[in-house]
Parts: structure tokens; sequence; C-alpha cells
């Protein structure tokens, strides 16, 4: 039985998206997975090509594109657009009989197996996240006090989500009065409104394994008493994120993992082409 994965993006990023594909084929072999991907305007020639290579690894594409009925009453601007909403209201979108489904960001790769995340229990929850912490733990208390809550401030990169509670606890009307009411005070929209109204029905993933910061490896290694070394890495962890605004593919990218990600855009030209 194949498993799910779901990704949210525009024409832009399904380069990005293809790599992080080919990371996936490549660390987890014999594993299927079924790729659903919400979108508002992917032209129908993109999802073809990408269909046809993601068939190169036994995957099926289900595209799923998204309809402005839903978003009618949502506050939907530059800052605002309607694909932040998609991760959140998955539920809404993909079919009944999915009960679990794993959400990736683009900018990602995966460099060791899923099976363990696969199988993590999270009955008694909404999702599954990790939060960057950082050295010293300000940024989770800058967050709590700016979003009023007492959890820690997780981001959405990854996120191992329970369908079925999602459907049941997660009330799109009332997202979108959250974001009417507090889009002066939302620095990542999509990211504080998970924060905000879903925190405290979020378990606790491990971000030095399934979401780490490819910007921060120098906090990780003090933070692990120089445990977690570039050796250890390639052993542990198993999805490094490229988060900010620099970013591995664009020329001038320099930091630890960047020869790692250039790597795997070439096996990527390898294996579709």
């Amino acid at each position: 039985m194949a498993d799910a994965l779901l990704l949210t993006l525009d024409e832009n990023y399904i380069p990005q998206m293809k790599v992080l594909m080919t990371s996936i084929y490549i660390n987890n072999p014999g594993r299927i997975f079924d790729v659903y991907l919400i979108h508002s305007r992917i032209s129908e020639d993109k999802l073809k090509d990408l269909g046809e290579d993601l068939k190169k690894f036994s995957y099926t594409l289900y595209p799923i594109r998204a309809t402005d009925d839903l978003f009618s009453f949502a506050k939907v601007t530059d800052r605002y657009p309607k694909e932040m909403y998609y991760r959140l209201l998955a539920g809404e979108f993909l079919p009944e009989n999915l009960g679990e489904i794993l959400y990736l960001d683009p900018d990602m790769l995966v460099i060791n197996p899923l099976d363990d995340l696969l199988r993590t229990d999270i009955s008694d929850y909404i999702l599954a996240a990790a939060s960057h912490t950082g050295k010293t733990d300000m940024a989770n208390n800058v967050n709590r006090i700016r979003l009023g809550t007492d959890t820690d401030y997780y981001n959405s990169g990854l996120l191992l989500i329970n369908l079925k509670r999602a459907r049941e606890e997660i009330d799109p009307d009332e997202i979108f009065s959250f974001v009417e009411d507090n889009h002066m005070n939302l620095l990542l929209p999509d990211q504080d409104i998970l924060n905000a109204m879903y925190g405290d029905r979020i378990y606790p993933l491990d971000d030095l394994i399934y979401n780490y910061d490819a910007r921060n490896y120098s906090s990780y290694l003090i933070r692990s008493k120089k445990q977690a070394d570039l050796a250890w890495l390639m052993d542990h962890t198993v999805v490094l994120h490229f988060c900010g605004r620099d970013k591995p593919w664009k020329k001038n990218h320099r930091n630890k993992f960047t020869s790692l990600y250039k790597h795997y855009m070439s096996l990527t030209k390898r294996y579709l082409a």
C-alpha cells in the first residue's frame, strides 16, 4: 500500500519538487508514494510532465486544483495568498478515505529513510511538527508572547497530518476569522496560524532529525555537544530544510549543504532523463 505525500506550490517550484522526490526515491528504496499536489494555476502540460517523471519512481501524482469557492470569505492578498491556507486545510481537498499524509515544503531534501516518521503514532493529535528552537530558546519565548501561547513555535515546513482529526477540528471559517482579526500581528502567516490555533494539538518532532534548518549547522553542533557533525547528520538526519530566502539552487548559495543539494540536482537530471 502506498504512503501519501502532500505538496502545495506553483509552477516556479516544480524543479525543486523534482529534486525532493528524487531524494525520497533514492533514500526510501521499495517504498511507494501517492503524491498529492494542491495548486491553483499549474498548467496541464506541466502537470502531465511532472506526472510522467514521478512514474519513473513508481509514484503516482494526484493534482488537485483548488477552486476559489472555499476562500470567498478569506483574507486573500499578496501577503496572504490563498495558497498559504492549503496545508492547513488539506482535509478539505483530499479524498475522504485518506487518513494520514506527510506534507513537505519543496525546499527540502530527504537524506535517510522516512520509515520511523511514518510510523509515528499521532492518533491523539491533529499533526506532528518540529520546532526550530535554536541554541537559547529565545525565538520560542518571543513567539509565545507574540501569539499568546505556551507551546513551542512549530515550523510548518514538515507536517505529518492526521486527516481524520484535522477534518473534525480545523474549521476554515475559524481560520479566516482569526486572520481577519489578527492580520496586523502575523509575521509568518500560515505558521503563526498553525501555532496560535493548534499548537497544543501538535505532536513534537525532533528538528535535528526531521526538520534540520540547514542555515544553523553551528548551532546544532553546539546543542549536541559536537555530536551532530556532518558524518552524524548523514547517518541520522532524515529531512534537511533549506529555510530562508537564500536557496541552494541559486548560483551564489554557500553553506555546509550546498554541495549536497547540487549533488541531488545532478542525480535528478540523471534519473529523470
